[in-house]
Protein backbone atom coordinates (compact mmCIF):
# COMPACT_ATOMS: atom_id res chain seq x y z
CA UNK A 1 0.00 0.00 0.00
CA UNK A 2 1.22 3.07 -0.79
CA UNK A 3 1.54 5.93 2.39
CA UNK A 4 -0.08 8.74 2.47
CA UNK A 5 1.88 12.30 2.81
CA UNK A 6 2.10 13.92 5.84
CA UNK A 7 0.06 16.77 6.26
CA UNK A 8 2.16 19.94 6.60
CA UNK A 9 2.47 21.84 10.06
CA UNK A 10 0.75 25.16 9.93
CA UNK A 11 3.05 28.25 9.52
CA UNK A 12 3.36 31.13 11.60
CA UNK A 13 3.69 34.33 9.60
CA UNK A 14 4.16 36.55 12.30
CA UNK A 15 7.65 35.18 14.05
CA UNK A 16 8.89 38.42 12.57
CA UNK A 17 7.27 40.20 15.92
CA UNK A 18 9.35 38.21 17.93
CA UNK A 19 12.64 39.82 16.69
CA UNK A 20 10.97 43.41 16.25
CA UNK A 21 10.25 43.33 19.60
CA UNK A 22 13.49 42.25 21.31
CA UNK A 23 15.28 45.15 18.79
CA UNK A 24 12.71 47.52 20.46
CA UNK A 25 13.85 46.29 24.03
CA UNK A 26 17.19 46.77 22.93
CA UNK A 27 16.92 49.98 21.59
CA UNK A 28 14.87 51.29 24.66
CA UNK A 29 17.78 50.04 26.57
CA UNK A 30 20.14 51.83 24.91
CA UNK A 31 18.29 54.96 24.85
CA UNK A 32 18.13 54.72 28.85
CA UNK A 33 21.75 54.29 29.23
CA UNK A 34 22.72 57.18 27.31
CA UNK A 35 20.41 59.38 29.07
CA UNK A 36 21.92 58.42 32.09
CA UNK A 37 25.64 59.10 30.82
CA UNK A 38 24.21 62.66 30.02
CA UNK A 39 22.77 63.82 32.76
CA UNK A 40 24.30 66.11 34.96
CA UNK A 41 24.70 66.67 38.26
CA UNK A 42 24.07 70.36 38.65
CA UNK A 43 25.37 70.87 42.34
CA UNK A 44 28.01 68.77 41.27
CA UNK A 45 28.62 70.64 38.48
CA UNK A 46 28.93 74.27 39.75
CA UNK A 47 31.25 73.16 42.93
CA UNK A 48 33.99 72.09 40.43
CA UNK A 49 33.64 74.90 37.80
CA UNK A 50 34.07 77.40 40.55
CA UNK A 51 36.92 75.14 41.96
CA UNK A 52 38.75 75.79 38.76
CA UNK A 53 37.70 79.15 38.57
CA UNK A 54 39.08 80.20 41.67
CA UNK A 55 42.77 77.85 40.86
CA UNK A 56 43.03 79.86 37.94
CA UNK A 57 42.10 83.13 38.83
CA UNK A 58 44.43 83.35 41.94
CA UNK A 59 47.47 85.34 41.86
CA UNK A 60 50.26 83.48 43.66
CA UNK A 61 51.53 84.72 46.76
CA UNK A 62 55.20 84.14 46.15
CA UNK A 63 57.20 83.77 42.83
CA UNK A 64 60.23 82.16 45.04
CA UNK A 65 60.66 78.82 44.65
CA UNK A 66 59.76 76.47 48.11
CA UNK A 67 62.92 74.65 49.13
CA UNK A 68 62.21 70.67 49.52
CA UNK A 69 66.07 69.70 50.89
CA UNK A 70 66.91 70.77 54.81
CA UNK A 71 69.60 73.08 54.71
CA UNK A 72 70.62 76.88 55.90
CA UNK A 73 67.90 78.00 53.61
CA UNK A 74 64.55 76.69 54.75
CA UNK A 75 64.64 73.45 57.54
CA UNK A 76 62.37 71.54 54.80
CA UNK A 77 60.47 74.53 53.46
CA UNK A 78 58.98 75.29 56.90
CA UNK A 79 57.23 78.83 57.54
CA UNK A 80 59.68 79.48 60.97
CA UNK A 81 63.03 79.31 58.10
CA UNK A 82 61.83 83.20 57.15
CA UNK A 83 62.43 84.09 61.26
CA UNK A 84 63.59 87.95 61.50
CA UNK A 85 66.68 88.87 62.50
CA UNK A 86 65.48 89.99 65.90
CA UNK A 87 63.68 86.92 66.21
CA UNK A 88 66.84 85.24 65.67
CA UNK A 89 68.89 87.47 68.12
CA UNK A 90 66.33 86.34 70.65
CA UNK A 91 66.94 83.04 70.06
CA UNK A 92 70.49 82.95 70.34
CA UNK A 93 70.06 84.60 73.58
CA UNK A 94 67.99 82.01 75.14
CA UNK A 95 71.29 79.38 73.95
CA UNK A 96 73.34 81.03 74.92
CA UNK A 97 71.55 81.71 78.70
CA UNK A 98 70.74 77.95 78.40
CA UNK A 99 74.66 77.19 78.07
CA UNK A 100 75.20 79.16 80.87
CA UNK A 101 72.22 78.26 83.24
CA UNK A 102 73.20 74.07 82.53
CA UNK A 103 77.12 74.24 81.91
CA UNK A 104 77.28 71.42 84.07
CA UNK A 105 74.47 69.29 82.50
CA UNK A 106 75.96 70.44 78.87
CA UNK A 107 79.39 69.34 80.10
CA UNK A 108 77.98 65.96 81.12
CA UNK A 109 76.74 65.34 77.72
CA UNK A 110 73.52 64.68 79.26
CA UNK A 111 71.67 67.89 77.95
CA UNK A 112 72.53 68.84 74.58
CA UNK A 113 71.26 72.51 72.60
CA UNK A 114 71.75 72.56 69.06
CA UNK A 115 70.61 76.29 66.69
CA UNK A 116 68.84 75.01 64.19
CA UNK A 117 68.54 78.52 62.73
CA UNK A 118 64.92 78.73 62.59
CA UNK A 119 64.37 76.73 65.91
CA UNK A 120 66.14 75.67 69.32
CA UNK A 121 66.49 72.31 69.69
CA UNK A 122 67.01 71.14 73.67
CA UNK A 123 67.51 67.26 74.15
CA UNK A 124 67.71 66.17 77.78
CA UNK A 125 68.36 62.53 78.84
CA UNK A 126 65.39 60.49 80.11
CA UNK A 127 67.72 59.16 82.85
CA UNK A 128 67.67 62.52 84.36
CA UNK A 129 63.88 63.17 84.34
CA UNK A 130 62.66 59.76 85.01
CA UNK A 131 63.07 55.92 86.17
CA UNK A 132 63.02 53.21 83.92
CA UNK A 133 59.48 52.91 82.32
CA UNK A 134 58.10 55.49 84.05
CA UNK A 135 55.93 59.07 83.18
CA UNK A 136 56.65 60.23 86.72
CA UNK A 137 59.56 63.74 87.22
CA UNK A 138 62.12 62.80 90.01
CA UNK A 139 62.56 65.03 92.51
CA UNK A 140 66.16 65.61 91.42
CA UNK A 141 65.03 66.61 88.05
CA UNK A 142 62.86 69.63 89.02
CA UNK A 143 65.23 71.98 89.29
CA UNK A 144 66.91 71.75 85.73
CA UNK A 145 63.36 71.95 84.31
CA UNK A 146 62.54 74.86 86.39
CA UNK A 147 65.67 76.45 85.24
CA UNK A 148 64.32 75.90 81.75
CA UNK A 149 60.99 76.63 82.41
CA UNK A 150 61.31 80.27 84.10
CA UNK A 151 63.21 81.11 81.17
CA UNK A 152 60.53 80.21 78.45
CA UNK A 153 57.69 81.55 80.61
CA UNK A 154 58.50 85.16 79.38
CA UNK A 155 58.85 84.21 75.71
CA UNK A 156 55.68 84.10 73.08
CA UNK A 157 57.68 81.34 70.97
CA UNK A 158 55.97 78.37 70.17
CA UNK A 159 57.35 74.50 71.86
CA UNK A 160 56.98 71.16 71.00
CA UNK A 161 57.85 68.89 73.16
CA UNK A 162 58.83 65.44 72.33
CA UNK A 163 59.55 62.22 73.80
CA UNK A 164 61.68 59.47 72.52
CA UNK A 165 62.77 56.14 73.26
CA UNK A 166 65.04 53.19 72.73
CA UNK A 167 63.75 50.08 70.86
CA UNK A 168 63.22 47.68 73.64
CA UNK A 169 60.01 46.35 74.54
CA UNK A 170 58.55 47.77 77.67
CA UNK A 171 56.83 45.62 80.11
CA UNK A 172 54.41 47.56 81.89
CA UNK A 173 50.59 47.36 83.01
CA UNK A 174 50.78 51.00 82.54
CA UNK A 175 52.03 51.50 79.04
CA UNK A 176 51.74 48.97 76.50
CA UNK A 177 54.21 50.10 74.38
CA UNK A 178 56.86 52.47 73.49
CA UNK A 179 54.67 55.08 72.19
CA UNK A 180 52.58 55.58 75.62
CA UNK A 181 55.86 55.73 77.43
CA UNK A 182 57.31 58.23 75.36
CA UNK A 183 53.61 60.11 75.17
CA UNK A 184 53.44 60.33 78.61
CA UNK A 185 56.80 61.66 79.45
CA UNK A 186 56.35 64.32 77.12
CA UNK A 187 52.95 65.41 78.95
CA UNK A 188 55.08 64.92 81.99
CA UNK A 189 57.31 67.63 80.57
CA UNK A 190 54.56 70.15 79.20
CA UNK A 191 52.22 70.21 82.54
CA UNK A 192 55.32 71.00 84.76
CA UNK A 193 55.88 73.65 82.11
CA UNK A 194 52.49 75.01 82.28
CA UNK A 195 52.38 74.88 86.27
CA UNK A 196 55.90 77.18 85.91
CA UNK A 197 53.85 80.21 84.01
CA UNK A 198 54.49 78.71 80.33
CA UNK A 199 51.74 79.45 78.34
CA UNK A 200 49.87 75.90 77.02
CA UNK A 201 48.56 77.35 74.00
CA UNK A 202 52.00 78.10 73.10
CA UNK A 203 52.92 74.15 73.45
CA UNK A 204 52.40 70.85 72.06
CA UNK A 205 53.14 67.18 73.04
CA UNK A 206 54.60 64.63 70.29
CA UNK A 207 55.06 61.06 70.85
CA UNK A 208 57.65 59.47 68.54
CA UNK A 209 58.59 56.39 70.76
CA UNK A 210 61.42 54.16 69.69
CA UNK A 211 61.90 55.77 65.81
CA UNK A 212 63.82 58.84 65.03
CA UNK A 213 66.78 57.13 67.02
CA UNK A 214 69.65 59.64 66.89
CA UNK A 215 72.12 57.14 67.68
CA UNK A 216 72.43 53.00 67.28
CA UNK A 217 70.45 51.16 69.38
CA UNK A 218 72.32 48.22 69.31
CA UNK A 219 74.49 49.21 71.96
CA UNK A 220 73.33 50.28 75.81
CA UNK A 221 75.44 53.90 74.56
CA UNK A 222 73.25 54.50 71.74
CA UNK A 223 70.06 53.38 73.64
CA UNK A 224 71.13 55.97 76.37
CA UNK A 225 70.89 58.57 73.84
CA UNK A 226 67.92 57.69 72.14
CA UNK A 227 65.97 57.92 75.77
CA UNK A 228 65.62 61.57 75.89
CA UNK A 229 63.08 64.56 76.06
CA UNK A 230 63.31 67.39 73.52
CA UNK A 231 62.21 70.75 74.01
CA UNK A 232 61.61 72.25 70.56
CA UNK A 233 61.68 76.10 71.03
CA UNK A 234 60.48 77.87 67.58
CA UNK A 235 62.10 81.58 66.44
CA UNK A 236 58.61 82.59 65.89
CA UNK A 237 54.99 82.17 67.48
CA UNK A 238 53.54 79.95 65.18
CA UNK A 239 51.82 76.92 65.77
CA UNK A 240 54.16 74.40 67.49
CA UNK A 241 53.12 71.03 65.24
CA UNK A 242 54.37 72.71 62.18
CA UNK A 243 58.28 74.35 61.98
CA UNK A 244 60.01 71.33 63.31
CA UNK A 245 61.42 68.55 61.93
CA UNK A 246 61.48 64.75 63.70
Amino acid sequence: MRRRPAPHGHVNHERWLVSYADFITLLFAFFVVMYAISSVNEGKYKILSATLKNVFETQPTSNKPISLLHGQDGSAGHPNASASDDQRKVLVQVQEQMQANLQKEVRAHQISIIDHGAWLEVDIRSELLFDSGSAVINQGALALLAKIADQLAGMHNALRIAGYTDNQPIISPIYPSNWELSAARAVSVLRFFSERGVAESRMAAIAYGEFHPVADNNTETGRQQNRRVMVAISATPQDPLSPFQP
